[in-house]
Order: C-alpha cells, then sequence, then structure tokens
C-alpha cells in the first residue's frame, strides 16, 4: 500500500524539523510494511520554511519538498496530491503543527483500506479527547450546529486538518473543490458527502499546540467567518448528488 502524507506548511519554520521526525518515528514504531513518502508543501512561507524542509529532506530520503507559489492550505494540498495522484493509494493531509495526536493516524488509513472513500478526524466524537479554551469550545459547537442547519451535513467535524482519501477522491472530487484557502477540506468533504462517497469519522486526541506570539498569527474569527461565509455559497451550490 503507497501512502501520500502532505505537510501544508507556512512559516513553520520553528516546529518542522522537530515534527518531521516525530511523524517519521511513529511511521517506523506503528506503520510498518507500508510504502511512505511524506510532502512538506511550503505554501509561499516568509520565514525559513525551505532551509529547515531542505535540511530535513537531506536526512531523511522519503521526505521531499514542494514549493506552492500561491498562497492558501488547499493550493499546497491539492497540487500535492495532484502532482503523484496516479502513484499512490492513499493521500493524507495533516497540518504541521501536529494538533492532532499521530495515535489516530492508523485509523485513517484502516478506514480506506477498509472500503471507505474518505476518512477524517473528529474532535466531536464521544471518543475523542480535546484540550482547548471554553471561548474555542463554545464557537465551535455554534459552527457544528450553524454548518448542520445551512448544509444539512451529517458530519460532525469538518474542519479538522487530518484527513485520508482515496485515489478515487483525489481524481475526481478534489478537482471540484473552488476554495482554495481554509475552507479547502471542508468542502472537499461536503462534495462526497453530497455525491454518496463513503465517509468514516475517527476519534482523536487534539490539543493546540501553539502558544504566544506563533498561536496569534492565524485569527480564528476570521477563519471561523470565512467557513460561515463559504458554507452559504455552497448551500446555493448545484451539486451531482451521486
Amino acid at each position: 500500500m503507497r501512502i501520500l502524507i502532505v505537510l501544508p506548511s507556512y512559516n513553520e519554520a520553528k516546529i518542522l524539523e522537530a515534527n518531521v521526525a516525530r511523524l517519521l518515528e511513529f511511521i517506523r514504531a506503528n506503520l510498518n510494511g507500508y510504502n511512505f513518502k511524506i510532502v512538506i508543501a511550503d505554501n509561499n512561507s516568509r520565514d525559513n520554511t525551505k532551509e529547515a524542509a531542505m535540511t530535513i529532506c537531506s536526512k531523511f530520503p522519503q521526505v521531499e519538498y514542494l514549493f506552492v507559489p500561491r498562497q492558501g492550505k488547499g493550493n499546497a494540498i491539492s497540487i500535492s496530491w495532484q502532482k503523484d495522484r496516479d502513484n499512490f493509494d492513499i493521500f493524507i493531509f495533516m497540518d504541521a503543527d501536529l494538533a492532532t495526536d499521530l495515535g489516530a493516524l492508523p485509523k485513517l488509513i484502516s478506514a480506506i483500506e477498509s472500503g471507505y472513500d474518505l476518512a477524517l478526524g473528529s474532535r466531536n466524537l464521544a471518543e475523542s479527547e480535546v484540550v482547548r479554551t471554553s471561548f474555542r469550545k463554545f464557537f465551535s459547537l455554534g459552527y457544528r450546529l450553524i454548518l448542520k442547519i445551512i448544509l444539512g451535513t451529517r458530519i460532525k467535524d469538518m474542519p479538522c486538518g487530518f484527513k485520508a482519501v482515496n485515489q478515487k477522491v483525489v481524481k475526481q472530487i478534489a478537482p471540484q473543490v473552488q476554495e482554495q484557502t481554509w475552507f479547502w477540506d471542508s468542502e472537499l468533504v461536503y462534495l462526497a458527502e453530497k455525491q454518496g462517497y463513503k465517509i468514516k469519522e475517527v476519534p482523536v486526541k487534539w490539543q493546540e499546540p501553539r502558544s504566544g506570539e506563533d498561536k496569534s498569527r492565524v485569527s480564528f474569527m476570521q477563519v471561523s467567518w470565512l467557513y460561515l461565509k463559504k458554507a452559504w455559497g455552497l448551500k446555493f451550490r448545484k451539486i451531482n448528488q451521486g
């Protein structure tokens, strides 16, 4: 089984080397026998992400660096997946900060191997363990309810940055996604759901790992507003119902 893991990276020089080493160590210890490639998809970073990535690649031949000039998380993932879409069986992406505990990675892979088209980590399952502020818990609950009302989705956690898909999704669903920023993977899941693809949510352990100045570099309010705005647009988009 050939597996491609993409780490979309924007200004991740501080954490990249340690987190890639952690990911590789987990793979060696828990996923022996799989053929892996890890792609660091540098989304036009302004810091030393490229230099950090090249150092990693010089140490580990299974890691590849890809520069994606147009910013947007979706661009970084989509371009990386499409570049190798004929060469792998399972396509994964995870946030470079590894907020989602890697213990859920075998569950994603197992779900795709057992016939699911898309598997995603969910912070909103009963078995999940999540550490975040009360404010973020409240905001997340409200966002989840609004998405359910607007889109009628059964998915409990569309935004979680920990997803796996099969080759069919990469070839047939990913090219339909219009949004190329933070909403990219939520749109991917929604399109797959509406077109009848088999989807599985898996419980995860999740903890916000960023702190101090690094924590504030992405506005949670701005991203949440973007999600809701894009969800409203999806509601009126004509989609093949599968």
